[in-house]
């Protein structure tokens, strides 16, 4: 003989507890729609098929609209507006569509959680892979931005003009080698080895 109080659970509790999953109820919102505590609900849950059921179909449809809506908002949609106004007196209705451009916050949200391994925050910045790549872009842009330096100021004579202003004197090995180490520094900082 099974003690203590008895159940206050109803077949028709299944139902309304679908229904109510369906509009986003969680387990503490069925305890008080039912008036127990959620103790009692997760008993439900767990020891009525029929119940935990209901919940479970309820939930997943509620789910499924979120996620439609998620991509809607991440894609952009088209929304049908009915506007009522006042024309000579007499109300007039006029249906019109909004075209609404993707919410970058929506794509965001999404991306992260379905493709985590390409837009999750804390991403390597780096891939062990690519460190050859970068390395020699890294010397190719230094080597660069020092030949540009040497050719648009030209080491000048005493005869310069101060309206041309102080020429950049061509970096000596010594000066070159100085380079080369702040490149290193700044590849070091960005987690790329040379």
């Amino acid at each position: 003989m099974a003690g203590g109080r008895p159940t206050t659970y109803r077949p028709e509790n299944a139902e309304i507890a679908r229904n109510t999953c369906i509009v986003g109820a969680t387990n503490e919102s069925l305890a008080e729609r039912f008036g127990v505590c959620r103790r009692t609900i997760d008993n439900w849950i767990a020891t009525i098929p029929e119940f935990s059921d209901a919940v479970r179909y309820g939930r997943e449809v509620a789910d499924e609209a979120v996620i439609s809506a998620l991509f809607a908002r991440a894609t952009g949609m088209e929304q049908k507006m009915t506007k009522v106004f006042c024309h000579r007196g007499q109300p007039v209705t006029a249906n019109y569509t909004v075209q609404l451009p993707p919410d970058v916050r929506a794509c965001f949200f999404w991306l992260r959680n379905r493709r985590p391994w390409q837009w999750r925050e804390n991403r390597p910045l780096v891939e062990e892979e690519d460190d050859g790549d970068r390395v020699s872009e890294l010397e190719a842009a230094s080597e660069r931005v020092r030949l540009a330096a040497v050719a648009e100021h030209p080491r000048a004579g005493p005869a310069q003009s101060a309206a041309e202003g102080p020429a950049l004197p061509v970096p000596s090995e010594a000066e070159g080698s100085e380079a080369e180490r702040a490149v290193r520094s700044a590849a070091e900082r960005l987690r790329v080895h040379l």
